[in-house]
């Protein structure tokens, strides 16, 4: 091959290179009926900004990235414990405000803003059609940060008998119609916009876990089951022995869940986790993930049944996946104590 032919195809590849950079930063053209609010690509947007003032709560989304990869990380405010009588319940405890990992509905809420389109743009509207429209006094505000400034919008839920909220533009009077998700997701952001997922892979991906517990540390094998329906494990130590029991533990560990994910840096309220059991994953000798589980003992307490009761132990962990501690739920005693006996360790 000549230089003119090499040169010819590297044009091409750079051609090619080119035209999925710009696929990858916009979105498909409109649909019928709709219109640009804000015609971006996804290198112009930086930050976005929901301020509820009923609420007193904000969240802000922004792109971040780690040793996995890109992901979109959430900003959530943090609110302090209410005041109540002596004589009412225990207030709820206050929160501080977090950065966590964003789930992939953050992802696709972020990326919705480049470009953000609407279903309907009705112009500039008098004040006694804002004023209908919850317009006129607004309490929810969105801002964006893109590379050439800021754009601040108000948005209002829709009316009784409506679905879609509005939303006018602060720089230009105009309003529009947009999809009811928008708003929904900003307002139930703590729950829906969390990564609740600990792994990024599946069981299956891995070839190999190493489990320590304590100064134990044992190693498995993973292979996928004969028909297909799962995994089979067997200690390195018996690679041709499937055993069932280390399955059944594994699969259980790899499923735990968390009720509550801290912000970066953040400590749990309990004190600081003392790691029980660390999970290692790997694929062809190279990591795909891992896995913390720590425990927080709360102190001896007095039970009506009883003088003392024992201590409630609280779990904690943290992965690949995780920007700070999350607290578990469900039986994760019960999958620490039974780790440690798997592995032959004594916690």
């Amino acid at each position: 091959m000549n230089g003119k032919a090499v040169a010819l195809q590297g044009g091409l590849a750079l051609v090619g290179m080119a035209a999925a950079y710009v696929t990858w930063q916009r979105q498909p053209e409109l649909q019928a009926g709709e219109v640009f609010v804000l015609d971006i690509t996804k290198s112009d947007l930086e930050t976005i900004r929901f301020d509820d003032e009923e609420a007193k709560s904000w969240v802000e989304l922004q792109r971040a990235s780690d040793d996995n990869g890109s992901f979109v990380a959430l900003r959530l405010s943090g609110h302090e414990a209410p005041e109540t009588k002596a004589t009412a319940p225990a207030p709820e405890a206050g929160k501080p405000e977090r950065v966590v990992r964003g789930s992939d509905a953050a992802k696709a809420l972020y990326e919705r803003f480049a470009p953000l389109r609407a279903t309907r743009a009705l112009g500039v509207l008098d004040a006694a059609k804002l004023k209908d429209l919850g317009l006129a006094a607004p309490k929810k505000h969105i801002t964006v940060m893109t590379r050439s400034g800021r754009r601040v919008y108000d948005i209002a839920p829709a009316p009784l008998g409506g679905t879609d909220p509005y939303l006018r533009d602060q720089a230009d009077g105009r309003t529009f119609v947009v999809p009811r998700s928008i708003l929904s997701d900003f307002q139930t952001a703590g729950s829906s916009l969390v990564e609740h997922h600990l792994h990024g892979f599946r069981l299956e991906d891995a070839d190999r876990v190493s489990m320590t517990a304590g100064p134990v540390k044992k190693e498995y094998r993973v292979a996928r089951s004969a028909d297909g329906r799962g995994v089979e494990i067997a200690s390195t130590a018996t690679p041709d022995k499937a055993d069932p029991a280390a399955r059944t533990w594994h699969e259980r560990a790899f499923g735990l869940w968390p009720s509550e994910s801290l912000g970066k840096g953040e400590t749990p309220a309990e004190g600081e986790p003392q790691t029980k059991l660390r999970l290692d994953y790997f694929a062809r000798g190279r990591s795909l993930g891992w896995l913390t589980i720590a425990e927080v003992p709360v102190p001896l307490v007095e039970s009506v049944s009883s003088a003392t009761a024992a201590p409630k132990k609280v779990f904690y962990a943290r992965s690949e996946l995780t920007l700070g501690w999350v607290k578990l739920s469900g039986d994760t005693d019960t999958v620490v104590a039974d780790g440690a006996k798997l592995a032959g360790g004594k916690l």
